[in-house]
């Protein structure tokens, strides 16, 4: 019988170390990204003259339609706008945010998401913390741009929140591992080639933001890439066997210009079709 109790002591203790170490570890994973995802490399581009911003009232009915029901239920993700009355200036780039985030690729990595949209400018374009993407000085944009932006910030959200992290093991490892020693640190030996962009070799939350992005609005581009260095075909090859279907985006490049470059400094400043994206998104 003392073997018996002695057994469950050691399985409760046990079970609780471990539950205990899980969370931990999680927490301080979350806050190590916390202090590396809020973006102040790049500067926006800024739109001069407001005839470039899409307003709604510029849509047909039968687009609007189609927007409608694109959009379904947003049950699981909340917008949030300061001041209050700034929605009505952001209704184009809301909706076109929330066909990407309901579309068939994207919508079974969400299980809560709180999205704020903030009228006036900060010193970053994006943080994220808490299961929440803020977004500011979102009408100064180009309304492409900003999407591009958009999905390279839900990759961090997609990177902290819905690959698997367990005591042991973390699923977005297989990608550090591939170019990282640590967080800031590369690898011996590494090119520029076995990147994206040089934005992506700030550290290694933003190769995998960049790859991410990469993958998803120019995939062709980057599968052509990567036969240039094996490091960049496993980073393309993680997207694929971790977050995608094998047939999801390959050979879907939006690009607007058919030249490849050799370097891009950020992957969010390629001009791309964003009405050619949300027609492919709706299919």
């Amino acid at each position: 019988m003392k073997q018996i109790n002695l057994f469950l002591i050691s399985l409760v203790f046990f079970s609780f170390l471990i539950f205990f170490l899980g969370n931990y570890l999680f927490w301080l994973s979350q806050n190590e990204l916390n202090e590396h995802i809020e973006e102040k490399y790049i500067e926006p581009s800024i739109i001069i003259d407001e005839e470039y911003l899409i307003d709604d009232n510029d849509l047909s009915e039968e687009q609007k339609d189609k927007i409608r029901i694109a959009l379904k239920s947003a049950y699981r993700i909340n917008f949030y706008y300061f001041p209050e009355n700034f929605a009505s200036d952001v209704l184009s780039y809301v909706n076109t945010l929330k066909i990407f985030l309901n579309s068939k690729y994207i919508s079974n990595k969400i299980d809560n998401l709180s999205v704020e949209l903030y009228r006036d400018r900060e010193s970053v374009r994006w943080k994220m913390k808490d299961w929440k993407l803020q977004l500011f000085w979102v009408k100064e944009m180009w309304l492409s741009e900003y999407s591009a932006v958009s999905i390279h910030e839900f990759a961090h959200f997609v990177d902290l929140y819905f690959l698997e992290k367990k005591v042991f093991t973390d699923t977005s490892y297989y990608f550090y591992n591939i170019s990282w020693e640590s967080i800031k640190v590369l690898k011996p030996g590494l090119e520029q080639k076995d990147f994206v962009s040089g934005y992506a070799m700030t550290n290694k939350y933003e190769d995998f933001a960049e790859s991410f992005t990469y993958y998803i609005l120019h995939n062709d581009d980057f599968l052509e890439k990567s036969k240039q260095s094996a490091l960049l075909r496993a980073k393309y090859d993680f997207f694929s066997k971790y977050l995608f279907r094998d047939e999801w985006f390959i050979k879907s490049d939006f690009s607007v210009d058919n030249e490849l470059l050799t370097y891009y400094r950020d992957i969010t400043k390629i001009d791309f079709s964003l009405e050619n994206f949300l027609e492919f998104l709706k299919k």
